[in-house]
């Protein structure tokens, strides 16, 4: 049985216990969870998209625990039930049969970027203002998937793009990292541009603001003190999900397994830290088949920045800053340097002392 299988039946198991004790109005998105997850065992589901369901439903899974504690007030209740109910329905909208798969991709991150917001909303501490927003940009970001994703829709897939580009910020303003400052700032312009989707009206201006603060908070913080193998398994795995996997099949060829140029790949998938100096990457390819190999850091962060300028990386959220590390890392201490990457890494460094 493989990881993901086991996954996929803890957190069926868990839902389906629970379902006995949520608010009746929950069973139904309760049995959604459980249907798409049975669906996303489907082989034609990237590994990739797989992983990013279960994370989901682990965390609508976590948050009918406090729907359901004694001593959550009513109003939380009812809000926490209805951003459960957009991310549900949002996740089943990605696993519709005929869904393209860059759609499935996006609207998929979408879900899983709201549903990392639902600690922060549920936590007693989080100022009522900023929990408001952040309830409404969770219900507004899922509504605009959905909304794309019904038949007969005339706004092809405008509303999952803005949607995708909000849920950078919910990366932002889920990190405890991010200063308070940045953090309503940043809630305020995303905010705006989930009200500004919700009526249809043109967000240009408003999605213009919302990136610019997504800059500065990607600025405002610190290069994280991560050892380089750790530092580029995160950086390496948030690339895998943010760039298009054409993209990375054509920058990454001159380090891969010949094979992989060969059979061609479907899914960069994620990596995992092998020793001090490589990466075991996991892929699947373009026959279906999964394969890894051990790739060396050196050779692979230089590659993912050609895949990604420096001034994109906030769009990763904060696992940009690890790309940032690795790329400094490299330079300071092997020579090998990161292009762009490297060249703001030194510039963060300098500006922090």
């Amino acid at each position: 049985m493989t990881r993901q299988k086991q996954d996929i039946d803890k957190v069926t198991g868990d839902l389906n216990r629970k379902k006995e004790e949520v608010p009746q109005e929950l069973v139904p998105s309760v049995e959604q969870l459980t249907t798409t997850l049975q669906t996303v065992e489907d082989p034609g589901t990237s590994p990739q998209d797989r992983d990013s369901a279960i994370r989901t439903a682990q965390a609508l899974s976590s948050t009918l625990d406090v729907i359901g504690g004694s001593g959550t007030p009513p109003a939380l209740r009812g809000q926490l039930t209805e951003v459960v109910k957009h991310v549900t329905a949002t996740l089943d909208a990605a696993n519709h049969s005929g869904t393209p798969p860059e759609q499935r991709h996006a609207a998929t991150l979408v879900a899983e970027r709201s549903a990392s917001l639902l600690g922060m909303i549920g936590d007693s501490r989080t100022p009522a203002g900023l929990r408001a927003s952040l309830i409404r940009m969770a219900n507004n970001s899922n509504s605009a998937v959905t909304h794309d994703s019904m038949p007969g829709s005339h706004h092809g897939h405008a509303g999952t793009r803005v949607a995708e580009a909000m849920s950078v910020s919910f990366l932002f303003l889920s990190d405890p990292n991010t200063p308070d400052h940045e953090r309503k700032e940043l809630a305020d312009a995303t905010d705006e541009v989930g009200s500004s989707l919700q009526n249809q009206d043109d967000s240009d201006e408003q999605s213009d603001r919302m990136k610019k603060k997504q800059q500065e908070a990607f600025s405002a913080q610190d290069l994280p003190d991560a050892p380089l193998p750790k530092a580029a398994e995160v950086c390496t795995n948030a690339v895998f999900d943010s760039v298009p996997d054409d993209t990375l099949s054509s920058n990454l060829k001159s380090v891969v397994p010949k094979r992989w140029e060969t059979e061609g790949v479907n899914d960069f998938w994620k990596s995992n830290e092998r020793g001090n100096d490589s990466l075991d990457v996991l892929v699947q390819l373009q026959n279906d088949q999964p394969a890894d190999a051990a790739l060396k850091i050196e050779h692979l962060i230089p590659k993912l920045a050609d895949s990604l300028p420096a001034s994109e990386l906030f769009t990763l959220g904060p696992p940009g800053l690890r790309c940032l590390r690795a790329a400094l890392q490299l330079d300071q201490d092997f020579g090998v340097t990161s292009d762009s990457w490297a060249k703001m890494a030194v510039r963060m460094a300098k500006g922090k002392e």
